[in-house]
């Protein structure tokens, strides 16, 4: 009986291993374990981008920062809307890249963000 139990967990562990999807370890992802270390790898991942990519994830980070706030009454009455950051999404976005915020902020937003040049 514990033989048939260790041989299908291998077979399930195997085909999981199989089926997963791959991470590219070499793009800069989210850090959420700790406030720390997603505010320090977000840091990291803006130096990595050119400077029109850097405005893209910035404007995604604030967009899902604000999802949810209906007015801005909500934003004067919370410091932490006051200051939006990457520690108060972090578990949003963990293990993403700055690809995939700036979609997931397409994708996911209840405002609208205008950004006018200089």
């Amino acid at each position: 009986m514990l033989m048939r139990t260790v041989v299908a967990v291998l077979l399930a562990v195997l085909i999981a291993s199989c089926t997963t999807t791959k991470i590219d370890r070499s793009v800069a992802r989210i850090d959420a374990s700790t406030p720390a270390t997603a505010e320090a790898s977000y840091k990291k991942m803006l130096g990595s981008l050119p400077q029109a990519k850097q405005m893209q994830l910035a404007v995604a980070v604030l967009t899902i920062n604000m999802n949810g706030v209906s007015s801005a009454y909500e934003v004067v009455r919370s410091p932490e809307l006051q200051a939006p950051s990457i520690v108060r999404i972090k578990d949003r976005v963990a293990g993403m890249s700055a690809d995939e915020i700036i979609a997931y902020a397409a994708k996911n937003s209840t405002v609208g963000v205008e950004v006018s040049g200089q």
